[in-house]
């Protein structure tokens, strides 16, 4: 197996797993002061770059495994449509504007939001869904 069908594979066996990647490095911004596991983790890997190229800039996009479902290019606050709540990787493809992702439990115990900083690739971990986004003007999401 080359080096690139090798980084796909292990991306995609991550994802399944239920991981949460980033084309740059660095971590997810906590949202809440006091939440128990992250909803979102970044992972530098080459495998998840080509999925970051798919996304057009200026949008924040979801995909459920390798299949296209929405994106978003508005400022603000904004509730995701169906396709959307189904992602499990988000990409970022702004180049200075942060996404606050809002998520939610699958069993509705728990809420809160991460910041999808610019230029990254997102997954969302097991047991998290999406439901909300708001595009800001700062890196941050500030």
């Amino acid at each position: 197996m080359h080096a690139p069908e090798r980084a796909v594979a292990l991306a995609t066996a991550a994802l399944t797993l239920g991981g949460l990647f980033a084309a740059g490095t660095g971590t997810a911004a906590a949202a809440t002061p006091a939440k128990a596991a992250a909803a979102v983790t970044t992972v530098n890997t080459a495998g998840v770059q080509a999925q970051a190229r798919r996304c057009a800039w200026p949008r924040v996009c979801f995909y459920r495994g390798n299949t296209y479902k929405a994106a978003y290019k508005d400022g603000g606050y904004q509730q995701l449509g169906s396709r959307a709540r189904s992602a499990n990787v988000i990409v970022n493809s702004r180049y200075d504007d942060g996404a606050r992702i809002y998520l939610m439990r699958h069993n509705g115990t728990g809420k809160h939001w991460e910041c999808a900083k610019p230029r990254r690739v997102y997954g969302v971990r097991a047991g998290w869904k999406p439901y909300a986004i708001n595009i800001r003007n700062s890196p941050s999401c500030r």
